[in-house]
């Protein structure tokens, strides 16, 4: 592996507005694990990992921890040394002071990247790249050889529909990880997320559409959409 050269840019962020109708999706991390909630893997977790002889697939997508507004940067600093990561993020119109508008790339998920790479480079990653502080693990697996659980991941197919949300969205996607009351089943019929399912949430006197398909660390990931693009199922 080669080392990597110290690199840095400025970052920047830009505030969303709120929504009315509301569309959530959610990428499920990890294999068979509904309440998949996460904890972190310290430096010396991963070297443990990295010599458990444990056989793993060639590349996952896992979710590395960094310092907020420095999710751009790390990106490129990984992807310089041959890394393929993702920042979760929408391109949108920002107009400034002056009055000139510009197309900015806004970072909907602060502090996460994901980085699609083998297990065993982790602590590598982790020890050269001073800005990430860990990976997250999944906390409702079992222990293994050394009784640590194993590094969260994100199926490719999740992550493409992630990828495909953040992309094709008309609005802007926001993703939290408030508990969410779901009701009847939809599917979205129109549009450019046509042919997602999910259901109606209801808060307060608002009517919102909610796409989930899970997201293992208990986020979901939601935009607006119009109630005429959508179906009951």
């Amino acid at each position: 592996m080669k080392v990597p050269c110290p690199y840095r840019r400025p970052t920047w962020s830009v505030e969303s507005e709120p929504l009315e109708y509301e569309m959530i999706v959610s990428i499920n991390v990890n294999m068979a694990q509904e309440n998949n909630a996460s904890e972190t893997a310290t430096e010396s977790q991963a070297k443990e990992h990295k010599g458990s002889g444990v056989a793993v697939p060639s590349a996952r997508w896992y979710i590395a921890e960094c310092k907020p507004t420095r999710e751009r940067t790390i990106r490129e600093m990984l992807r310089k040394v041959g890394y393929e990561v993702y920042v979760a993020s929408q391109r949108e119109r920002h107009r400034y002071q002056s009055g000139n508008v510009r197309i900015v790339e806004h970072v909907v998920l602060t502090g996460r990247i994901f980085v699609r790479t083998e297990e065993t480079t982790l602590y590598d990653i982790l020890t050269t790249f001073s800005s990430v502080y860990r990976f997250q693990i999944n906390r409702a697996a079992m222990p293994g050889k050394f009784g640590h659980k194993p590094f969260a991941f994100v199926p490719e197919s999740d992550m493409e529909r992630l990828k495909t949300m953040l992309e094709k969205s008309e609005k802007p996607v926001v993703i939290t990880d408030a508990n969410l009351q779901l009701n009847q089943a939809v599917m979205v019929v129109n549009g450019p997320l046509s042919g997602f399912n999910g259901f109606f949430l209801r808060k307060g006197t608002s009517t919102y559409i909610v796409i989930k398909v899970a997201i293992g660390t208990n986020h979901y990931a939601y935009t607006e959409v119009s109630v005429h693009d959508i179906e009951l199922i």
